[in-house]
């Protein structure tokens, strides 16, 4: 494997490997992240005559992606188009973006030591990282600290996030890489990494138990009593029928609060991601929203559901992309994919503020206006509003007071987003989605892995309703207290609890990405320098060669 395309392509074969991608079982495969990136920071630690070139970087990184993500089009016999484009053209494109960080490494070897190089390598690799999912066009599914989901490693991202924990395993490649550089220190090296895999481990061990479920059941105390609903209806067909779509959900929750009558009250039922697929709370909707109303009453339950909303903005203060109102041109709206908590005390709304790029909304659709119709699907999903606020959603019950940070789908993979919540006072975590696009493919058990890490890093309860799965309940430690067969129609009852304490991660946030960015900038900025002063160099003794008179012997 002496070639840079060899090496970069086998790196990527390690971190579609290593990351949750259903090929090996999570507790073995994500011990390979600690590696996966060895073989191309060695190539582009080499010579500088034989770094990688871009297209090595790029195919490298479209194995790693084809082998975690391929499943993003879908297969399913409805599939529409849009959405098999869709995964087409981030098949093609993703990987531009996972390989700017390796460029930028190939860019400074350049022009630095082999010991700059090294020693940024972390940095530049957790920068880049971070930045990919800071924009409306992010698309941070394939951050490496989710390998570590199922070892002790990952309870650090209570105090350094995923992207915390994506540096510490650069750092050990980094590490790895350095004890074959320089052999005189390969001891010295060995020694440090396996000190801090001992610590790391240790620290995971210890933590772990503190979370363990059952023990903070007994000190938690309060609770809520929980019927999520599974309803595995077919996705592509409840747009076509979304009143119908409701009522189903409806009539099955019936068939489980009857069944469970006898076994205690439910204090909250939860429905999926758009279980009510159409703007149920507008005046063309009102015998629907009084009659959901009516039930909620009859039934004396809590209902937090997915649905979709619609709100009409007072006058001058619509964005650019907001729609405009055939019957009244002067009138500016948006349709949100919402999430709604329905109670006692009234009904309170949370708008999805993190939206599926392309699928749900364009990017930079305010800039972009003119765009929009470009990017539409068949499916009633497409030219999402974006929410403004991170709120949790309050329920009063029993003189407890429980803040559900609400969670809608893809916003899961944003960590600064349940941060927000959290940092708003959420006391526990809800996920509701629809995964069913990709039943029978490895996507809805990732998304459900990458809940699990929202829950650890933030140390609260996480509770998931998903339309076909995963659906489940997750302790603050990540564990899966409990969790529903996919694909079938089903309900589960479990307990939430309320937690109070606020985590490192939740109070500080992403410093160490934060941080690495920075360096990034000083360390591309100092290669850039270098490089610039090399070239004057070259240039003036080139032209100080040319000037000096040559003797002629007569």
């Amino acid at each position: 494997m002496s070639t840079p395309l060899l090496r970069s392509l086998a790196t990527g074969l390690l971190l579609g490997v290593a990351y949750p991608s259903g090929v090996l079982p999570t507790w073995l495969s994500g011990w390979l992240a600690l590696v996966a990136l060895v073989p191309l920071l060695s190539a582009v630690c080499s010579d500088r005559t034989t770094l990688p070139k871009l297209i090595h970087l790029y195919l490298g990184m479209a194995v790693f992606h084809g082998i975690a993500n391929w499943w993003v089009g879908s297969y399913q016999e409805q599939t529409d188009p849009y959405l098999l484009a869709s995964g087409i053209a981030l098949m093609i494109g993703h990987p531009l973006f996972l390989l700017l960080p390796w460029a930028a490494l190939v860019y400074i070897r350049k022009r630095r030591s082999l010991g700059v190089t090294l020693l940024s390598s972390p940095f530049v690799l957790t920068g880049f990282e971070w930045l990919h999912g800071q924009t409306d066009a992010s698309y941070p599914w394939l951050s490496i600290g989710y390998a570590l989901i199922d070892t002790p490693l990952v309870q650090l991202a209570d105090v350094v996030g995923v992207y915390g924990l994506g540096f510490f395993i650069a750092t050990i490649n980094a590490a790895i890489v350095a004890a074959f550089v320089w052999p005189t220190a390969r001891l010295r090296i060995a020694v440090a990494a396996t000190l801090v895999c001992a610590i790391w481990s240790a620290y995971g061990l210890t933590r772990s138990s503190d979370f363990e479920a059952d023990s903070l059941e007994v000190t938690q105390g309060r609770h809520l009593r929980v019927a999520l609903i599974q309803g595995n209806d077919n996705p592509w067909d409840k747009w076509t029928s979304p009143v119908e779509q409701a009522e189903r959900t409806r009539r099955y929750s019936d068939h489980v609060l009857d069944s469970v009558h006898s076994n205690g009250p439910i204090d909250l039922l939860v429905w999926p991601e758009t279980a009510i697929p159409f703007p149920i709370r507008h005046s063309q909707y009102a015998s629907q929203w009084s009659a959901l109303l009516q039930w909620t009453s009859r039934r004396s339950i809590n209902l937090l559901t997915g649905l979709s909303d619609l709100y009409v903005y007072p006058h001058a203060s619509a964005p650019a992309s907001a729609r405009t109102s055939q019957e009244d041109p002067s009138l500016r709206y948006d349709i949100f994919n919402a999430a709604g908590l329905i109670s006692d005390a009234g009904t309170y709304v949370h708008y999805k503020t993190c939206l599926t790029p392309f699928a749900e909304r364009l990017p930079f659709a305010d800039q972009l206006v003119f765009a929009q119709s470009w990017f539409q699907w068949g499916v009633g999903i497409s030219s999402w509003g974006k929410g403004a606020s991170r709120t949790p959603l309050t329920l009063r019950h029993d003189s407890e007071e429980y803040k559900i940070g609400t969670i809608i789908c893809i916003e899961s993979i944003y960590p600064d987003m349940v941060r927000d919540l959290v940092r708003n006072g959420a006391t526990m975590l809800c996920v509701i989605t629809n995964d069913a696009w990709y039943n029978g493919t490895p996507g809805p058990r990732q998304h459900y892995h990458i809940a699990r890490m929202r829950a650890i890093e933030q140390r609260r309860w996480l509770f998931r309703c998903a339309l076909s799965g995963v659906t489940g309940i997750i302790a603050p430690d990540g564990t899966s207290v409990t969790e529903l067969p996919e694909v079938t129609s089903s309900a589960m009852i479990g307990n939430v609890y309320n937690v109070h304490t606020t985590s490192l991660y939740a109070k500080f946030g992403d410093v160490i990405p934060i941080l690495s960015s920075a360096i990034t900038l000083v360390a591309v900025g100092m290669a850039g320098y270098s490089g610039l002063m090399r070239r004057r160099k070259r240039s003036q003794h080139s032209s100080t060669s040319q000037s000096t008179p040559t003797s002629t012997s007569l």
